[in-house]
């Protein structure tokens, strides 16, 4: 008896996930899961706002202190942004305003 043609788990995912991945909603999503994976719950909670559009990802923050510090690392930030998000988007600027 032959075996079925079978396919792994990732490739299904990422056929379903393809037709989504140009949608606003989902890029912010990719760009939350990656802020928070950076700062933590706390730098997360912080956070007022965010925005994707160009390539640009500009987050409003609660906390002047956190903006002052966060703009000190901007460039460490978003290496690891890019690098958390390689193969799935391209941010070329971080803005924290």
């Amino acid at each position: 008896m032959p075996r079925p043609n079978l396919e792994g788990i990732d490739g299904i995912l990422s056929r379903m996930l393809a037709d989504h991945r140009h949608k606003p909603a989902f890029q912010l999503a990719l760009c939350s899961n990656a802020w928070r994976a950076l700062l933590g719950e706390a730098g997360v909670q912080k956070t007022r706002k965010m925005t994707f559009t160009d390539g640009r990802l500009t987050m409003f923050l609660t906390s002047d202190s956190l903006r002052h510090e966060l703009r000190a690392q901007q460039s460490r930030l978003l290496q690891g942004l890019q690098e958390e998000l390689k193969d799935q988007l391209d941010i070329k600027e971080l803005i924290l305003k």
